[in-house]
């Protein structure tokens, strides 16, 4: 079977990387070049320890009103309004205890073998850079703490790995530079990985085994037939063919919409509604930190978190919505900047700065889109991971490697079936 995967980041690739595993013939379409979105400048964590939907139990219609605030760690720009209350609504609606439990449960079961994937591709050789030093969830609030130590206990050590709760004492001891007089949990099973060099090394897998991977094509238009799909049209960066009248083509067999916070224009121009939004996060990542990080952290009252690399620190935080675009924005920027300064400031010192901002696509309810579009048997999605795109995609590939090659998966795909939006 050849099999179109429309989009280059951490999702697209996985997709393509356990599609051709299994024997299918791949080709890889990205508008820009591989890993250059989401997937650039996250945070890198591996976390089935924090995986859970958005909407949470206590987010009432007046703490949304509060998010039209810049400072705020959850923005809604103004302008966007008009256009997102029909998601913020649907959105609102998933805040229950009872969706959430859901939610967390069948995050939970995507990540059952997110640990064992990851092991897998780095025993094919795939050289990105990883480290299983665990996370730290750092607090203010010791009830807050308790709440999440429950939740774990709840998902159980063999998915989580074993955890230990830190006193300021202990804490200190771990992590000598954070200020703040904080609380904790180290949860141990938790990894990270330097996103840049894992989409880098799944991409060279990939050429290396004959998936032809064509970048800086943007495809702008599918063509049907008999209830089917038969051709992606695309138009050249620079050499815009399709305005001419002249689209280059991509015929396959099925294809894979994987193309982050796009994907939803992509549905739509065959036909189908996707509630996905652009929830912007952003970064800043220092070369040659002057600070002391030993594993990957979160600041709960600041809502922010940092990762420690080889070489560099990355701070990381803030969800945005504004539309589909990219345009960084400084004051949420000095979000970022503020809490650092007070929690580790040492990450911002050092000798290069990168400033990045990147297009998180989310859903409603808060879990992916993956499995078929509904009314095109040979057209799937794999989109809406919020900020665990690099947790779930090995899991995510390789259902949907399962799904489109063999019709079913091993891994329970009804949760997040793109028909629950119809």
């Amino acid at each position: 079977m050849r099999v179109a995967v429309i989009g280059g980041g951490v999702i697209g690739l996985c997709v393509a990387h356990y599609l051709e595993r299994r024997g299918a013939e791949v080709v890889l379409v990205e508008r820009d070049e591989i890993g250059g979105g989401c997937s650039r400048g996250n945070g890198g964590w591996v976390c089935p320890s924090i995986s859970r939907p958005l909407p949470a139990p206590g987010l009432t219609l007046t703490s949304l009103c509060w998010m039209l605030r810049s400072d705020s760690p959850l923005y809604i720009k103004p302008s966007a309004m008009p256009r997102l209350m029909g998601w913020l609504w649907a959105f609102r609606r998933h805040c229950n205890a009872e969706n959430y439990r859901a939610g967390v449960a069948a995050l939970a079961a995507l990540n059952a073998a997110t640990n064992r994937l990851y092991r897998g591709l780095a025993n094919e050789g795939m050289a990105f850079e990883r480290a299983a030093s665990g996370t730290i969830l750092a607090y203010d609030d010791e009830s807050e703490l308790r709440q999440t130590e429950e939740l774990l206990a709840r998902l159980g050590e063999d998915r989580v790995g074993p955890v230990d709760v830190l006193d300021r004492e202990a804490l200190a001891e771990a992590e000598p530079d954070l200020g703040g007089s904080l609380i904790g949990l180290r949860v141990r099973g938790d990894t990270h990985v330097r996103p840049e060099s894992l989409c880098a090394e799944i991409a060279a897998s990939l050429e290396a085994r004959g998936v032809e991977i064509r970048t800086g094509e943007r495809v702008v238009g599918f063509t049907p037939a008999h209830g089917r799909v038969q051709m992606a049209l695309t138009s050249t960066a620079g050499n815009d063919a399709a305005a001419n009248g002249e689209p280059a083509r991509v015929g396959a067999d099925a294809f894979v919409l994987a193309a982050g916070a796009e994907t939803a224009a992509l549905a739509a121009t065959l036909g189908r509604k996707l509630p996905v939004e652009a929830g912007k996060g952003y970064s800043i990542t220092v070369r040659n930190a002057r600070v002391r990080l030993s594993q990957p952290l979160h600041v709960t009252p600041a809502r922010i978190g940092f990762t420690p690399f080889r070489g560099a620190v990355r701070t990381i935080g803030t969800m945005e919505f504004s539309g589909v675009n990219l345009r960084l924005d400084r004051r949420r920027i000095a979000i970022l900047e503020r809490a650092a300064r007070r929690y580790l400031p040492g990450a911002l010192e050092g000798a290069e700065r990168v400033d990045w901002v990147g297009m998180r696509p989310v859903t409603p309810d808060g879990l992916p889109a993956v499995g078929w579009l509904p009314g095109l048997p040979n057209v799937c999605v794999a989109t809406g991971h919020q900020m665990l795109g690099v947790t779930l995609a090995p899991s995510t590939g390789h259902a949907l490697a399962q799904l489109v090659l063999d019709g079913r998966s091993d891994i329970d795909l009804a949760p997040f079936d793109p028909a629950r939006f119809t």
